[in-house]
């Protein structure tokens, strides 16, 4: 308890200490970000957090919960995609959920976990000075429209020249640099709750690594391999081997540099390339260390405690609990431009990803977002007489990988509102209207010509509940409609060939 409030105590003066570190880096930043508008520099952040000095100042007084403590830390996140007019500047939101699900397998070592916060799981701002800024234009981002009590993550096209970059307490990433299987978004995140980078103190320094390293880069010790400074020298922590490669750079099958390093006693070296805090390729990143997962559950727990949970989440969502559509489906024609997607909620379901595409592979989306109710109405971006196919599939908030638990629906478009050819050649006239349920609804048809058609009735979700092929002669035709199985309520009588479509709207009571 006594390592509580002395925790809590130098926390404040850590926030406040914080924002000049960051005000020093910004001004560090703004030299170096010019040159990297084509070539985007992995990561902005070249600072050293304060709160991470008095971390290593006062462990000693922080409580040891030792290796048996499995507390899941859970963390709520909000999602800024930012965006301006162009056709697809928006970050997609199934494709972020995919993302923070990638970073929490990443962070699953820690027992740290990342969730949608449940009243703005997203946010979207329409702002060209944002979505490509320079510094001044990311604080005036953050600054404007960071939320309280939970990790704040902006997406945006160009963030400074950089991949991504952690600062005032949130983490900016790129779109460029946030597809499957990057580390970005783990990696600011590991900044965001106070680790440095393997190689600090080399950033923007050059050297040649045929020569021993320098015992110290303006004044900052440089990391020896016999761990003698590692508790002040490098990142801080003695289970990150010396690292001095500032770039981008690949590794060899055992996720070692191939690079080789010199220390400042001339041992070589390779650096650590299963690093998350570093900068190897993505295809070579994997883990954190134990020292630094120490540091960073223990920010979470005092710089961060505002927006902490500790106790554990409810059952997940089932990962066979498919989503059952009920309309459209089975081919159903439907109005082009005013497509009414319904499906059936699921037990513990915090959101929805919805989905129409041009074939059933769904490899181009011509409608794709993350929603919370069970239907939505499309009235753009959906081609006039095509068969589409859409699916939609379930996710918890503390759980928002993908459940692979979709079903396909299949539904055709045309223009049912649109005067038609069937309009010329048939006059169509339903009775009574309303109708009683229990007694049949008589459809009367006059043909100028002898045709074959098709018979639906729909409810008002747009669910096929009748339907039959009729033949229609060239007169007068009758056709009846059996209502005994239709509750209160109006429904969608259509009679439609290859000639167009006939929709009376047809009203049934009790």
């Amino acid at each position: 308890m006594k390592s509580d409030i002395c925790s809590r105590i130098f926390n404040l003066r850590v926030i406040i200490d914080m924002r000049l570190t960051f005000f020093a880096f910004l001004l560090f930043a703004v030299a170096t970000a010019v040159s990297a508008q084509n070539t985007p520099n992995p990561c902005g952040y070249t600072g050293f957090s304060p709160w991470l000095d008095w971390y290593h100042g006062h462990k000693h007084q922080i409580t040891e919960r030792g290796s048996g403590d499995t507390t899941v830390l859970l963390v709520p996140i909000t999602i800024h995609i930012v965006g301006n007019n162009s056709p697809g500047s928006y970050y997609p939101q199934e494709q972020a959920l995919r993302i923070v699900c990638e970073m929490n397998e990443q962070f699953s070592e820690a027992r740290i976990r990342y969730y949608l916060h449940p009243q703005e799981p997203f946010i979207y701002h329409n702002n060209q000075s944002w979505y490509e800024h320079d510094w001044s234009g990311g604080a005036e981002m953050i600054n404007t429209t960071k939320l309280a009590d939970r990790v704040n993550a902006y997406i945006v096209n160009d963030p400074a020249g950089n991949c991504g970059y952690a600062w005032f307490d949130a983490i900016v990433m790129g779109k460029g640099c946030s597809g499957i299987g990057n580390s970005t978004w783990a990696h600011e995140a590991g900044h965001h709750l106070s680790l440095p980078h393997p190689f600090f103190g080399w950033e923007g320094f050059s050297w040649n690594f045929n020569n021993p390293a320098p015992d110290d880069i303006d004044g900052y010790p440089v990391e020896r391999m016999d761990t003698s400074n590692c508790y002040f020298s490098g990142d801080r922590f003695c289970d990150t081997r010396p690292d001095y490669l500032n770039y981008r750079w690949t590794c060899d099958d055992q996720q070692l540099s191939n690079v080789q390093q010199l220390d400042p006693e001339g041992i070589p070296f390779r650096s650590d390339a299963s690093l998350i805090m570093g900068y190897s390729l993505d295809a070579c990143t994997s883990r954190f260390t134990p020292e630094q997962i120490e540091a960073m559950r223990t920010n979470l727990r005092t710089e961060h405690v505002s927006y902490l949970q500790e106790d554990e989440p409810g059952p997940d969502l089932l990962n066979d609990g498919q989503v059952t559509l009920v309309s459209p489906i089975d081919s159903q024609q439907v109005q082009f431009n005013s497509v009414q997607l319904n499906w059936e909620p699921v037990p513990g379901a915090d959101f929805y990803s919805v989905q129409i595409a041009l074939t059933p592979s769904f490899s181009f989306f011509l409608y794709n977002k993350v929603l919370t109710g069970t239907s939505t109405t499309v009235t753009g971006g959906i081609p006039n007489n095509r068969t589409l196919y859409w699916r939609v599939r379930a996710f918890d908030a503390w759980d928002i990988c993908d459940p692979n638990n979709a079903v396909t629906g299949v539904f055709k478009t045309k223009n049912l509102t649109a005067t038609n050819e069937l309009e010329r050649v048939a006059q169509v006239e339903l009775t009574p209207n309303p109708v009683s349920a229990g007694l049949p609804a008589t459809l009367s048809v006059t043909a100028e010509e002898r045709m074959n058609a098709r018979l639906s009735v729909a409810n008002s979700a747009g669910q096929q509940l009748y339907a039959e092929s009729v033949q229609l002669g060239s007169g007068d035709n009758r056709l009846e409609i059996p209502t005994d199985r239709l509750s209160a309520g109006f429904y969608l009588v259509t009679l439609q060939n290859e000639k167009g479509a006939i929709v009376k709207r047809m009203v049934v009571t009790e």
